[in-house]
């Protein structure tokens, strides 16, 4: 029950995502890979990177759910954790 509430959050986190970026939501998920990792997620880029500018509307767009951005490994895998006063 619990996963399936999260996936649907995770859902709401992607559309969220794509809207704020004014990008179809097919177009998104094609370019993006969100892994769940404990209370971290993990997106992976599938295609070109991210202009700066794209990177902070998803930055906020995540920030809206309560996940603030962390770090980026191998300069294309964006980590994003929960605020830890939320948990």
């Amino acid at each position: 029950m619990l996963t399936s509430d999260f996936d649907k959050t995770l859902a709401a986190i992607e559309l969220n995502a794509a809207r704020k970026l004014n990008w179809d939501y097919n177009q998104f998920k094609d370019c993006f890979t969100f892994i769940v990792n404990k209370e971290a997620i993990e997106i992976v880029p599938q295609k070109n990177h991210l202009k700066e500018s794209d990177l902070q509307i998803l930055k906020q767009a995540l920030l809206d759910y309560g996940f603030q951005y962390k770090k980026t490994v191998d300069d294309s895998i964006l980590v994003f954790e929960q605020d830890v006063e939320l948990r």
